[in-house]
């Protein structure tokens, strides 16, 4: 870890580092990750209105403690899912899946575009969850977000993920204990 949190320091060069942080294993293990190496980070929750209420109490009381992190919450200028849904006058389909872009994507990038200095995007995404994700390289420049965008666990496997939260003695979110397989925005209109 000390190796591989020197290296990632010199890449870093003392920008503002933003990890985001939704509650699922991931970005759990990215965060222990960042800590383990020493790397100050500022976290950040995108509260989509439309989180499982153990999720939200996980990232607003278990994990700041947890982590030695405050974590900010960031919000939709539309509000939640909810008022997404009335203002669209529809729920996301195949076709139209406006839901992330509006209720993620949309309020990192204006988090983002709102600091003064040039920080680094960190998100714990993994290759396994999807063929799209394992083309994704660990940095690029992102001309959406106008910076650069750090996966530092993209070649993780979610034993790896498992086995950092058991290292750091930290809780899983409890609804992988219940069974659930995924916990992002609950339920996802998409997830199987």
């Amino acid at each position: 870890i000390e190796a591989w949190g020197a290296e990632a320091k010199k890449k870093l060069d003392g920008r503002i580092v933003v990890a985001s942080i939704s509650g699922g294993k991931d970005s759990t293990a990215l965060a222990l990750l960042l800590n383990a190496a020493g790397i100050p980070y500022r976290a950040v929750h995108m509260d989509t209105g439309w989180e499982h209420e153990d999720t939200e109490r996980y990232v607003r009381e278990y994990l700041p403690g947890a982590l030695g992190v405050e974590i900010e919450i960031i919000q939709s200028k539309h509000g939640g899912m909810e008022d997404l849904v009335r203002k669209k006058g529809m729920f996301p389909s195949r076709v139209r899946r406006f839901c992330t872009q509006e209720l993620k994507v949309y309020p990192m990038k204006r988090y983002l575009k709102a600091m003064d200095d040039e920080p680094v995007n960190v998100v714990g995404i993994r290759a396994a969850e999807s063929a799209a994700r394992s083309k994704m390289p660990e940095w690029e420049m992102s001309k959406g977000f106008d910076c650069e965008v750090w996966r530092p666990i993209i070649s993780w496997k979610e034993q790896d993920v498992i086995d950092v939260h058991l290292q750091c003695d930290i809780a899983p979110n409890p609804l992988y204990l219940r069974g659930a397989s995924r916990v992002g925005c609950w339920p996802c209109i998409f997830a199987r």
